[in-house]
């Protein structure tokens, strides 16, 4: 699993103060081994904030955060060993699952006592190297960042009675365009007599990602006209590397049909696909479309086939030649950026809160405009700008430390990845940005409840606390991410508890963890050989 490294070491060392704590270092005769190691992490972690910030953009620091990480897996690749050797000697204990430590019954074996130990030995070793590494790099010391940021801004490390969001509905909606634009699609959809695509009519909605091509086509598809005119309503979210038979098997369930098996043949799920649609005047709306394909070669034939006339077909695409491909009706609808004024008054509805009211925002309007022309007018840009702003406070020094932070200037990122998202990111506590990270993997194709993603991060040892907490700090790390507009509630369900995250934001997670982890549709021998090679967790989407 893809690690922040501060978080990374926090919790190699907190997996180290347990050894020392239950006597482990002193029966494997490693205990002054462990100590070493123990005061080594603590003078790494003095500049692990910093060396993670530049890790981004700094390809030499890159190669020594590498060499730091795979040493600190080794860690708790020891812990794992003892874990399997307790397994095989301790299923008939009668100790509480809570005080359960592995290490205490590897001691009984004087080979596993040894392997451990000169692994400890080993691996402090790397330490020191790596340690005498840093010096090159001259980080500069953040040991207290963490605990200066979640003080300053009202971060206190899992605090259950802290305010989280409270105004779910901040509207992303602003402005009069995007009513007259829902109005224009609604009526040209509803427009008889323009059928093409063999009776299908397909029309594109076109502009760079985050520019709100998906509010767009969420208004359109609730349209009371659309929801009245069309007895099937399906949509589709698509990715770059999307799976056919996942997409049908979506599809049929979107479309009120029976769940398929997950063995199914596309030619099996194309016919159920077909039974579910006949006679049915369908509109189906294919979000995010990056390769015609979605269309032409999987979705077509059932809705043209069986599907009634009069069906219709709605696509976002950020490619016009995608458009083109899927033979949509010209003119395509270009969604354009926010005027100033509208990209105020989305930041305005991000910012305001229980203890930011609007009065007072209006006083930071001067500032507030200069920070959105570097958001270049994008609405996800503006909604992750709102969320920063949020928790700055209403300070104007802290929006002025925003428009000057020198992040805007960043040069070595790619340029389709966006600066405000690694503004947010830079801004985070490195215990969130874990979570954050981890988020990015879950398929968009799928709906997570928030229970189940704390659960997943409890799991995977990302949040530390008491054991009755661990679910109640889950929470909060959750709404955090909520309150900072890095993932939104679905508007497909009623409460804040599925969310989703924006492809934008998305895109610059999953490349923070490009190292570490692999994202694939469908796993096939040359991807899984080269995970492998590489030496790389592997993450199956369906």
């Amino acid at each position: 699993m893809a690690m922040v490294l501060d978080a990374f070491a926090s919790y190699v060392g907190n997996m180290l103060a347990q050894l020392a704590a239950d006597g482990v270092g002193t029966m494997l005769g490693v205990s002054c081994e462990i100590d070493k190691m123990g005061d080594k992490l603590r003078d790494l972690k003095n500049f692990l904030a910093d060396a993670d910030r530049r890790n981004i953009t700094d390809e030499t620091v890159q190669e020594w955060v590498g060499q730091l990480k795979r040493a600190m897996y080794e860690a708790t690749d020891i812990l794992d060993l003892c874990q399997l050797k307790a397994m095989e000697r301790g299923s008939s204990t009668t100790l509480d699952a809570g005080c359960f430590n592995p290490l205490l019954f590897c001691i009984q074996n004087p080979s596993h006592a040894h392997e451990i130990g000169t692994r400890i030995k080993k691996l402090n070793m790397r330490l020191d190297y790596i340690k005498e590494q840093s010096a090159t790099f001259n980080f500069v010391n953040l040991g207290s960042y963490e605990d200066h940021n979640n003080n300053a801004h009202g971060f206190r490390h899992g605090n259950p009675s802290r305010e989280t969001v409270g105004d779910f509905d901040r509207s992303a909606i602003v402005g009069d365009k995007i009513e007259e634009d829902t109005r224009a699609l609604v009526a040209q959809i509803m427009q008889a007599g323009k059928d093409v695509n063999n009776g299908i009519m397909v029309v594109a909605i076109v502009g760079v990602g985050g520019i709100g091509k998906t509010t767009l086509a969420q208004k359109v598809f609730n349209d009371e006209a659309i929801q009245g005119e069309f007895s099937k309503k399906i949509w589709l979210s698509v990715n770059q590397n999307f799976s056919d038979v996942g997409l049908l098997r979506r599809a049929i369930i979107e479309a009120g049909g029976d769940a398929q098996p997950p063995e199914s043949a596309k030619t099996s799920l194309h016919e159920a696909l077909k039974n579910t649609l006949i006679d049915h005047k369908t509109f189906l709306v294919i979000d995010d479309v990056w390769n015609h394909r979605s269309w032409n070669d999987v979705l077509k034939i059932p809705l043209v086939n069986d599907a009634a006339s009069g069906s219709r077909v709605l696509v976002t695409t950020r490619d016009e030649g995608v458009a083109q491909g899927v033979k949509a009706i010209w003119p395509y609808h270009h969604v354009d950026i926010l005027v100033p004024e509208d990209a105020w008054s989305l930041l305005k509805n991000q910012v305001c809160s229980s203890e930011i009211d609007e009065d007072h925002i209006y006083t930071l309007k001067d500032i507030g405009l200069k920070i959105i022309q570097k958001c270049g007018c994008l609405p996800i840009a503006v909604k992750v700008m709102g969320g920063i702003l949020r928790e700055k406070g209403g300070l104007r020094r802290d929006w002025q430390q925003v428009l000057h932070d020198s992040k805007w200037s960043t040069t070595k990122m790619p340029d389709d990845l966006n600066k405000i998202v690694y503004l947010s990111y830079e801004y985070m506590p490195s215990y969130l940005k874990q979570c954050f990270l981890y988020y990015s993997f879950l398929p968009k194709s799928r709906s997570f409840h928030m229970e189940q993603v704390v659960a997943m991060w409890i799991s995977e040892g990302f949040i530390h606390g008491s054991y009755s907490d661990l679910e109640e700090l889950g929470r909060n790390y959750y709404m955090e991410l909520v309150s900072r507009n890095l993932i939104e509630p679905d508007k497909s369900y009623a409460n804040i508890w599925f969310c989703s995250m924006h492809d934008v934001v998305r895109s610059f997670a999953q490349y923070m963890t490009k190292d570490e982890a692999l994202v694939t549709q469908d796993i096939d021998n040359d991807i899984l050989g080269a995970a492998i090679n590489e030496n790389i967790d592997i993450n199956n989407r369906d």
